[in-house]
């Protein structure tokens, strides 16, 4: 409860400072005000003694705060310097609520009230009162500690309950920001499986479009049984795949049924379930443009990772083309190659000439 919290932190400081410069007050009162019957001998060492306990008053109250021990302590205190008052005030002052023992009383009452709450704090303030009364007889000061007693319960009461109040409302702020986020989170998690899922779908029927699949091609039937399969998995709640798979297992896969004698070097390296698709994707896409265009029948894939980027390498040694004049309506380089990769961070570069085609496909972790 951080408002309440912080309201104890500031009523601690102020109680350990109110009542530590009471305490020296009240000593340097007591020495000023030093006449008979007041015995010296008596007055200087219970003075000496008030000092030390103000000043360690201050020391624990600033460090730790107002611990039970303390308060406690300061009650009898107090409640033993009111009951031997009259060998301590000079006569003219006994009794009186401005004599440095009144003030003490005052204080006493406030520094209670700042560390306990009215359950606890009347009571010890009234034990105050009366110890004052028996020490004095003065019932007119008695009223007015009692009425003291009253307020300072009544304020702290307030105090606290608007902190209350104000944690109570932080706590429905956090609860509804959590509530909020985790909507957030599950909103867009379903967008980036929808989307990936439609990108995995859309670059498998521009393949087909564009020819790079034949109807009866047995890559185009296991790509198809794992998009339907995912699609189960994504109805079911079960997310679009593993959380994580071999890429390197999958681009063999991947070659083996291009059409290409493909050449690999790929070492093992896993990836997130998505980017697995990704690359899987761009990479038969860029194999189904060697197979049509390049004018070849090999081509090199090589996987490689270094300081959590993972490359693959597409690469012919075809008749290569110029990437700056593809017409727009070609969807093979642009979106299932490049736009496919940065749907889930990554990139991707087409470099291409009369030495042949590199393609260059990137994600980091």
């Amino acid at each position: 409860m951080p408002a309440t919290a912080a309201l104890d932190r500031v009523t601690a400081s102020c109680a350990a400072v109110i009542r530590g410069v009471a305490g020296v007050v009240a000593v340097a009162a007591a020495l000023l005000g030093l006449a008979p019957p007041v015995d010296s001998a008596v007055l200087f060492p219970v003075v000496a003694g008030l000092l030390c306990w103000s000043v360690f008053f201050l020391w624990a109250g600033w460090t730790y705060g107002l611990l039970p021990q303390v308060i406690v302590s300061e009650v009898i205190i107090t409640c033993a310097l009111c009951v031997f008052q009259e060998e301590l005030v000079a006569g003219t002052l006994s009794g009186d609520s401005a004599s440095w023992v009144g003030g003490l009383v005052t204080m006493t009452i406030v520094a209670v009230n700042l560390a306990w709450r009215a359950q606890a704090a009347v009571p010890a303030g009234l034990l105050v009162v009366a110890a004052h009364l028996y020490g004095s007889g003065a019932f007119a000061v008695a009223g007015i500690h009692v009425l003291q007693v009253g307020a300072a319960a009544l304020l702290m009461s307030l105090l606290r309950k608007g902190a209350a109040n104000a944690d109570g409302e932080l706590a429905a702020a956090r609860e509804a920001e959590e509530k909020a986020t985790v909507e957030r989170e599950r909103r867009r998690d379903e967008r980036a499986q929808n989307s990936r899922m439609h990108g995995s779908v859309l670059a498998t029927l521009m393949m087909i479009g564009a020819g790079g699949i034949g109807a009866t091609s047995p890559m185009l039937r296991e790509t198809a049984a794992r998009h339907l399969a995912d699609l189960d998995r994504m109805s079911e709640g079960g997310g679009t795949g593993p959380d994580h798979v071999p890429l390197h297992e999958r681009l063999a896969a991947g070659a083996n049924r291009s059409g290409l004698a493909i050449h690999t070097r790929l070492v093992p390296v896993s990836v997130p379930w998505e980017v697995g698709e990704a690359f899987l994707e761009a990479v038969a896409e860029a194999l189904a443009n060697v197979l049509r265009h390049a004018n070849v029948t090999t081509a090199a894939v090589t996987l490689t990772e270094d300081d959590g980027e993972v490359v693959v390498v597409v690469r012919d040694r075809g008749m290569g083309f110029n990437v700056a004049r593809v017409p727009d309506h070609r969807y093979g380089l642009r979106v299932s190659i490049l736009a496919r990769m940065e749907m889930v961070g990554g990139r991707g570069m087409v470099e291409s000439g009369p030495q042949g085609t590199r393609i260059t496909l990137r994600w980091t972790r």
